[in-house]
């Protein structure tokens, strides 16, 4: 008989925003073996959130609260909230999705027998001040995962001693269902949405240029913050499709299958699962060069420089933009390119056996 196992997801998020680290907790939850139980605990934080609430919607207990309220202050009262459920688990994993649950782990690995991994989801800031002493957050994990290679850098910044494995993210290889228009409009797609350090309102000049020569449309997957309801008066002569936030999965899918390219502008990644799903759809990509983008991408993209203070080239991401529509030799490779990619590294087969192995060798 298989040891039944189950894990407790920790995470931390902007309601307003997409979320890959909640497709992260899709694609396992729906996939782990019959002796894997998985329960999502998510803090959802809004500017137009005055009162905490908390509700347990199955599978996962959601807690909203303000922007600014101390988070740290919820963790006890999560905790007790959590203590019925948790007197009715064996063999408990708690995982931290991000940096700022870490210390809601530890309250519950101080207080109930579990074992603790840390995911290192992003790409935090590191401190080049002399003298500074960084904080370990992940000194009591008893495994770490790192998503791309690019998070070794921060196990050497905060000399942290505990074993980690790099299992890349995955998706399903997609089933095409849609036929592709044949309208002679050039679709982009860009599924990061509105977050700032996604960087899609750096682009918008791009776009402003390439519009002017091909008829063109820039599908944004993805939610916004009110302030941006400025920028789209702005934009509303440019052919952009903002489609808001997109949780049907049918409706994602099908803004892939129109697409003609996928487009990125992030400051700051770790392992995009819009990325992912731009190989899996065999599309040509441009992107910044941001090193976990440059990562995944490799020769499957088209990279544009970005400064040191996150400005982009606007005339030379326009060049890019202009190269894939008119290159249709360019397109195909780049294509092909990034889906021989998605398949060698970053299919849901390969993240799930590799996550599933350090559930087990942790118990």
């Amino acid at each position: 008989m298989k040891k039944i196992i189950n894990v407790i997801e920790l995470d931390s998020r902007d309601a307003r925003y997409q979320s890959g680290i909640a497709t992260y907790f899709n694609v396992l939850a729906q996939n782990m073996p019959d002796n894997i139980n998985t329960y999502n605990v998510v803090f959802y934080r809004h500017p137009e959130y005055t009162d905490i609430t908390i509700t347990d919607a199955g599978n996962e207990l959601q807690i909203r609260h303000p922007m600014e309220f101390p988070i740290a202050a919820l963790f006890e009262t999560v905790f007790t909230y959590m203590i019925p459920k948790l007197k009715t688990m064996q063999n408990i994993i708690i995982k931290s999705d991000c940096l700022s649950c870490e210390n809601l782990a530890y309250i519950i690995k101080s207080r109930v027998y579990c074992k603790t991994i840390g995911v290192l989801h992003c790409q935090p800031a590191i401190n080049t001040t002399p003298g500074f002493v960084p904080v370990d957050p992940y000194f009591n994990m008893d495994h770490i995962i790192l998503v791309g290679d690019n998070g070794k850098k921060y196990m050497q910044y905060w000399n942290c001693g505990r074993p980690y494995t790099v299992i890349y993210n995955g998706v399903d290889k997609p089933k095409i269902t849609t036929t592709h228009p044949k309208d002679n409009v050039f679709r982009f797609i860009f599924a990061n949405g509105w977050a700032p350090h996604k960087g899609f309102k750096k682009i918008i000049p791009a776009i402003r240029q390439v519009a002017k020569k091909h008829k063109i449309e820039v599908y944004v997957l993805g939610g916004h913050a009110k302030e941006d309801e400025q920028t789209f008066q702005e934009i509303k002569d440019l052919p952009i499709i903002n489609m808001g936030l997109v949780n049907d999965e049918k409706q994602i899918r099908a803004c892939y299958e129109r697409a003609d390219c996928a487009l990125f502008a992030s400051q700051t990644e770790a392992c995009s699962f819009a990325g992912i799903e731009a190989m899996a759809y065999n599309l040509p990509i441009i992107s910044t060069n941001e090193r976990a983008m440059v990562e995944m991408f490799d020769n499957a993209a088209l990279f544009v420089e970005m400064g040191p203070n996150f400005e982009i080239n606007t005339e030379e991401y326009a060049k890019q933009m202009l190269r894939v529509i008119e290159e249709r030799g360019l397109r195909t490779k780049l294509g092909a390119i990034g889906y021989s990619r998605f398949l060698s590294r970053y299919t849901r087969k390969k993240m799930l056996e590799k996550t599933i192995d350090i559930y087990k060798s942790v118990f």
